[in-house]
């Protein structure tokens, strides 16, 4: 018995939306803060051309994939075209609108994955495209298209960035040694992963205790540097060693400090916060601290316009502080253990929290959860960087 034409259609429209969506995915990094966005043109079953938002301020997906099936030959008339978001309409940008561009092009119709939230575009894109007489069909798998881009939607509507909490623990549950000393707990090539997701975020942050145990650098190193990378210390008390690591580079990578407004104003500490700012460090204005510590809520507001991508890497103190601001955990585990009743434990991971994949990363494991009650949570889908994270491992 054959499949109902409905069907055929609708599973046809998810594979090439499907497609889309890891072509997006590619330029994870370099769009930001734009959207991660794909485009399959397909005429007869057969795809004519394919393309992505490559970096921002460069030719969107839809006249990237026109640019293709152009190279490739093809003629893009009487195609559909698959994009994963809303084509755009507006000229208020560095680039040329979309929509105008398939109309011209003369595909027939035209299935999105969602729409653009942009006031600018939001269901204007769409409207275009149906007076010029294209078909338009969508949102098809809206759940997933949003997710793919819940960064960028989370930054259009709650005014905060994107966090991505990141911790290694050993296998008997531990992110420290002994008393908290200094543990390698991640193999080389998990390490790998976590500086490939440094490189294709914009900020970093960690609070003073690890700052105090570990010395850190917080740079990408060994890898491609997709964005310039800014680094954030939550230090309530002001206690940022000047001679750590983070504040001897902090003219070359920019370094914020975060401190309670007691601490900065406290006479006793002029001298320190003399000598930070001799170093090249910036501070965070919050006047909204409560009760002498740092307002999460109002740091992670003050991001926006800088930081979209926010990637903390906490120790089990300030993680149970950020599960409520957190939209994603990836969790290293280590085969490795500490053995021992002083090394400090990793915090317990809430249960609102849904796991979308794990990876073996050369003997330890990658999970990844995330945040079913956070702004950002549309759908249990595994994000762009676990997607790339586990295609660089097939290819290695």
């Amino acid at each position: 018995m054959t499949a109902p034409a409905a069907t055929v259609s609708a599973e046809r429209d998810e594979t090439f939306l499907r497609r889309a969506f890891r072509l997006a995915m590619t330029g994870r990094g370099r769009v930001e803060p734009n959207p991660m966005v794909g485009c399959v043109l397909v005429r007869d079953g057969r795809i004519i051309g394919e393309g992505y938002h490559t970096h921002w301020g460069g030719p969107h997906a839809e006249p990237t994939a026109l640019a293709d099936c152009a190279a490739r030959g093809e003629g893009p008339a009487g195609a559909t075209a698959y994009v994963t978001l809303e084509p755009c309409c507006h000229t208020n940008k560095k680039t040329p609108p979309c929509a105008p561009r398939l109309i011209a092009a003369k595909v027939v119709r035209v299935v999105i994955g969602c729409l653009d939230p942009n006031p600018a575009v939001n269901g204007n894109g769409v409207a275009m495209l149906r007076a010029a007489g294209i078909r338009v069909d969508g949102p098809v798998l809206e759940a997933e298209a949003k997710q793919l881009i819940s960064p960028f939607l989370k930054s259009q509507g709650s005014g905060r960035p994107y966090v991505t909490m990141k911790w290694a623990e050993t296998a008997d549950g531990k992110v420290a040694g002994p008393g908290g000393r200094r543990m390698q707990i991640s193999n080389p090539a998990a390490s790998r992963l976590v500086h490939q997701l440094r490189a294709r975020s914009d900020g970093i942050v960690v609070g003073i205790g690890t700052v105090l145990a570990d010395d850190p650098l917080l740079t990408a190193r060994g890898v491609e540097a997709a964005r310039p990378l800014r680094r954030f210390v939550l230090d309530t008390h002001l206690r940022s060693p000047p001679d750590s690591q983070l504040v001897r580079t902090a003219r070359t990578v920019p370094l914020v400090v975060s401190a309670s407004p007691a601490a900065r104003n406290d006479p006793a500490r002029a001298g320190r916060v003399a000598e930070l700012r001799a170093a090249g460090v910036k501070f965070l204005d919050d006047d909204d601290g409560v009760d002498g510590r740092i307002n999460l809520r109002e740091f992670l507001g003050s991001l926006i316009g800088d930081v979209y991508h926010l990637l903390a890497e906490p120790g089990p103190t300030l993680a149970r502080s950020l599960f409520p601001w957190a939209d994603r955990l990836w969790v290293f585990r280590s085969p490795r253990r500490a053995d021992d009743d002083t090394a400090p434990a990793a915090a317990p991971i809430p249960a609102g929290y849904a796991e979308t994949g794990r990876l073996d990363v050369e003997g330890d494991t990658l999970t990844e959860y995330l945040n079913r009650s956070g702004e950002a949570f549309h759908t249990t889908v595994p994000s762009a960087d676990f997607v790339l994270a586990t295609e660089d491992r097939m290819t290695e």
